[in-house]
């Protein structure tokens, strides 16, 4: 009898069990198998080395109760692995750490086939703000240098770009300092790199993770950067801001899933995440790629999303 008494309390505990892990009853906890991260750029790009890294230590911590696998869906500059991450099931078993750009910038000159403005936030893990870069012999020693230069020399100096997230930035300090250049078009940050060490290029825009090591190399110098204030990594670069230049302007790695997930599986999955991202590993493997270390919760990072996407419309909209 008093085994059969025990029974109900038993039970009891475990309905409240699976429901404090996401797990309605009669279903398993969550999560019952691995998770899967998908990564919208090739293995070995900037992106899928630190979402490597951060899932190192996610499975290290053992907090999630299952692992975390990285898959690359590369293609169409970011929209594939962000298509597959937003179209999936709502489940906790297909999240992304994906660029901001296909989220707040690509759905401004083409169709996509997601919701930019539907989707579940996690977490922001790191910021990497944009600055202009010179060879190391460059005649430009600040903006002002560079700003001046252009204004006698109007569409004379080749200002190198891009991708969205520079190419933004590039035509907005036009506007602010009513200058023009002679843009030419990269692929990314090596590419630009190879022109400005080549002495192809004058000016390159680029992240603060693409030109981290030639910085410290010496090779090439940052004339400013547009973070809104100095950076830890780059204490000696000034911000555009400083130098009279009202141009904030960086690049956010986010962790999101598709839109209808759970309450439950969203906190387990954002404290999972937020524990790694502000671990020391994770902050020194970042810190060796030249990324600044975020950590903002899943509504700050939406709101920065949307800020971001806001500021670019007006810029992007003309190209439609």
């Amino acid at each position: 009898m008093r085994r059969r008494a025990a029974m109900p309390a038993i039970l009891a505990a475990g309905v409240l069990a699976a429901a404090a892990c996401g797990g309605p009853p009669g279903q398993a906890a969550y999560p019952a198998r691995d998770v899967q991260i998908v990564v919208p750029y090739p293995a070995g790009s900037s992106i899928d080395t630190t979402t490597r890294a951060l899932a190192e230590v996610i499975n290290d911590q053992g907090k999630l109760g299952k692992r975390v696998q990285v898959v690359n869906r590369e293609g169409g500059a970011g929209s594939v692995g962000t298509t597959a991450t937003l179209n999936a099931k709502p489940d906790g078993y297909t999240v992304g750490i994906l660029p901001d750009g296909p989220l707040t910038l690509v759905p401004h000159t083409e169709e996509v086939s997601y919701d930019p403005r539907n989707v579940s936030v996690l977490s922001e893990v790191t910021i990497s703000p944009v600055l202009f870069v010179v060879p190391a012999d460059s005649p430009y020693r600040d903006l002002r240098d560079l700003i001046d230069a252009a204004k006698a020399r109007p569409g004379s100096i080749t200002l190198g770009e891009g991708p969205l997230n520079y190419a933004v930035p590039a035509e907005k300090f036009e506007q602010l300092t009513n200058t023009r250049f002679r843009h030419v078009s990269f692929d990314g940050d090596q590419a630009t790199t190879t022109a400005l060490l080549g002495e192809n290029l004058d000016v390159g825009v680029m992240q603060l993770a693409g030109a981290f090591a030639q910085l410290e190399s010496g090779k090439v110098r940052a004339l400013g950067i547009a973070s809104a204030e100095r950076i830890d990594l780059a204490p000696d670069v000034p911000t555009f801001a400083e130098q009279g230049v009202d141009l904030e302007w960086e690049a956010y790695n986010v962790v999101v899933a598709p839109p209808g997930l759970p309450d439950a599986i969203s906190t387990k999955l954002s404290e999972v995440f937020a524990s790694a991202v502000t671990s020391a590993p994770f902050r020194q493997a970042a810190k060796k790629l030249g990324l600044v270390v975020s950590g903002a919760d899943g509504a700050a990072a939406a709101k920065r999303l949307t800020d971001k996407s806001a500021a670019a419309a007006d810029l992007l909209a003309p190209s439609r």
